[in-house]
């Protein structure tokens, strides 16, 4: 991987996310979470809709009634359930 820096604008959750992973010592988990990251974005980036077209969804949101939209959704969701929240995320009790 080519290791030379990028100018880029990102948004703030976009930077939070960039120096969340900077945050991760250099170790083998760190590079785990790195490749975990790059999959999931690959997947949720390229459903595999039935009637999927170069275009985008074939329904043209990924909130309709949809399987593979909808295992996407499981998974965040499964993904999202399971990580522990940081204090200032966690629902008040």
């Amino acid at each position: 991987m080519n290791q030379d820096p990028v100018t880029t604008t990102l948004t703030p959750e976009e930077w939070r996310i960039i120096l969340a992973l900077r945050d991760i010592p250099h170790s083998p988990l760190r590079d785990k979470v790195a490749k975990v990251m790059d999959e999931l974005v690959f997947y949720i980036q390229n459903p595999r809709c039935e009637g999927m077209q170069a275009d985008g969804f074939p329904c043209g949101d990924p909130h309709k009634e949809c399987e593979e939209c909808h295992r996407m959704w499981e998974l965040l969701d499964h993904i999202g359930g399971k990580v522990p929240k940081p204090p200032c995320q966690a629902d008040p009790a």
